[in-house]
């Protein structure tokens, strides 16, 4: 196979253009299309093209498909078959040849008898031709009577029993408008269908019948601009006994609902005509929203710390405008407190691909940078909100929000789509929301330490006696200077309140050892005869340094009796032998 010919088929399923399926009238052209009734989403363009090609009838464009499990498939071969005979060849160089079969996709792990779309429809069975009878010859015999001619059987159909099951007009999928008849066959032989006439309204500028179809026969595209439309398929259609055939007319252009005389007859055996007829009324617009036709989707996480929801609107006439957008992030915020993403803050919001509010690190601090939940559009950072924004009916919009301020890159790990809620108000009045599933917090909540409790200071007694010998290698103590209060913490703007330290009390003064005075304001000795006990400055005194050697226990002997007058004198410390 020549590609110069034959085309290049990945570039034709890429770029949908019939410009990659070759060149069908150079010899050895060679072109194969698949197409299936997946969703009754395809459907084979017989007119618009050099071969028959697959249309994606929803989205306008070329596209093979191959079916899913119980689908039906057609698939369609066209060759341009070089002629090599003599002198004919250089009249007639080629010759196109082309053949067309159905199949249904195999259905795996299920039953081989139930799930089956229908069996495969074959073409009318061939009628036996009469052998050719020989002419009798001329004898004196008389001359023999002419035989009756054989006449063609009846097809046992009756027209009582092709049954209109149902039918129906209006809206079908993303804003087409259709007409559809069920046809059930209660006859015991199969029927065939033959053609059809769409009988329509031209109530707007646009209005068309895009394409028609009847159960296997895939979509035929039309592009009648003018009522009535005839429609005669390649091929006649057979419809098995006790099966349901539906016939769809599709209509241009989108949500535009149909109005007028709407009706759909169709032709079968022996000239039978089977079809419906409604009288569609102009419907008049209602000033009321229905609100419940408002969706939300869940949240779906994506890269950059983005997250997304789908937003709907389900209403068949009335469009509006979002006013305003409020998202709580409440939970994950708490979550990640004290952590690596302890820092991170909403940024921007998108609606349906265009900013609507924030972008703060697009050269404008301040615009966007929510740093607490919730964030509302209203009220933080207002002047970046760019609503209100439309909402149609019949469409639906993403909602993207983007979190910075997180270490590193990738997805926001450790949260689900409940753990974030939403609320969008609407210039209607209608309210979309969804509430967020708040989880627990485990905090840890410090226990109260007692303080320590004041040593009694011992007072001083008039007879020195043994005491018990000074600690080892335990410097005297030094003091200790009143301790500053500790700074509270300044407040951490978060949404739920957060719970203040309370004041440490200062610790009362630390009492010295011994017979060492205590440091507080010591009042001057007045003059008196008999002088009383004065307490004296305590100077200096030099840390005993303890060896680890056994060393004697000193005693202590005063240097005065206790009513000396100047009481206390220096005590000696004279080794203990």
């Amino acid at each position: 196979m020549d590609p110069a010919v034959s085309g290049d088929y990945t570039q034709y399923i890429s770029l949908h253009d019939q410009a990659y399926i070759g060149q069908f009238e150079e010899k050895g052209f060679l072109n194969i299309t698949i197409c299936s009734n997946r969703a009754n989403q395809f459907l084979v363009d017989y007119n618009n093209y050099a071969v028959p090609l697959c249309v994606d009838s929803f989205g306008s464009f070329l596209m093979d498909d191959a079916g899913g499990p119980g689908d039906r498939v057609k698939i369609r071969v066209d060759h341009t078959h070089p002629l090599f005979l003599p002198i004919i060849s250089s009249l007639w160089p080629s010759l196109t040849i082309n053949a067309e079969r159905d199949g249904i996709v195999e259905k795996f792990r299920t039953s081989r008898v139930l799930g089956v779309s229908g069996p495969i429809l074959s073409a009318p069975t061939w009628t036996m031709t009469p052998t050719v009878t020989n002419t009798p010859t001329s004898t004196v015999s008389p001359t023999p009577s002419v035989t009756p001619t054989e006449t063609n059987t009846p097809i046992p159909v009756q027209c009582d029993l092709i049954e209109v099951a149902n039918s129906y007009a209006g809206h079908w999928v993303s804003g087409y408008y259709i007409q559809s008849v069920d046809i059930r066959n209660n006859n015991p032989v199969p029927i065939t269908f033959y053609s059809a006439n769409q009988v329509w309204t031209k109530d707007d500028p646009g209005r068309m019948v895009y394409a028609m179809r009847f159960d296997s026969s895939g979509w035929y595209m039309m592009y009648d601009c003018v009522p009535d439309t005839p429609w005669t398929p390649a091929a006649p259609v057979q419809l098995a006994p006790g099966a349901v055939g539906q016939y769809i007319g599709l209509f241009l252009p989108r949500y535009v609902p149909l109005t007028g005389l709407t009706s759909a007859d169709l032709v079968f055996d022996d000239g039978c005509v089977k079809g419906v007829s409604v009288d569609i009324p102009t419907p008049t617009l209602t000033p009321t929203p229905d609100c419940d036709s408002y969706t939300l989707s869940e949240f779906d996480f994506h890269n950059s710390h983005q997250q997304e929801i789908m937003v709907t609107n389900g209403d068949v006439w009335n469009d509006t405008k979002v006013t305003r957008i409020r998202f709580d992030w409440t939970y994950f915020q708490q979550k990640v407190e004290g952590s690596a993403w302890d820092g991170i803050y909403v940024d921007w919001i998108n609606w349906n691909g265009a900013s609507a509010w924030g972008w703060g690190d697009a050269g404008s601090p301040g615009n966007g940078q929510d740093m607490l939940s919730w964030t509302s559009t209203s009220s933080d950072s207002p002047s970046s909100w760019m609503g209100p924004l439309q909402f149609n009916h019949g469409n639906a919009y993403a909602l993207r929000i983007d979190f910075d301020g997180a270490p590193g890159g990738g997805s926001i790990i450790g949260v689900t789509a409940e753990d974030f809620g939403l609320i969008i108000d609407f210039e209607n009045g209608c309210q979309l929301s969804q509430t967020s599933i708040q989880k627990g917090i485990v905090t840890w909540t410090p226990t109260a330490t007692p303080l320590p409790s004041n040593t009694p200071t011992p007072t001083p007694t008039g007879t020195a006696t043994a005491t018990s010998p000074p600690p080892t290698s335990t410097p005297l103590p030094t003091n200790t200077g009143t301790p500053t209060e500790t700074p509270i913490p300044s407040k951490t703007p978060k949404k739920s309140p957060t719970p203040l330290p309370s004041n440490t009390p200062l610790p009362s003064s630390t009492p010295t050892i011994g017979f060492t005075p205590l440091s507080t304001s010591t009042p001057k000795p007045t003059n008196t005869k008999i002088p009383s006990p004065t307490p004296i400055t305590p100077t200096p005194t030099p840390t005993i340094i303890v060896t680890s050697t056994n060393t004697p226990i000193p005693t202590w002997t005063p240097a005065c009796p206790y009513d000396d007058p100047s009481w206390p004198c220096q005590p000696t410390w004279t080794p203990t032998p």
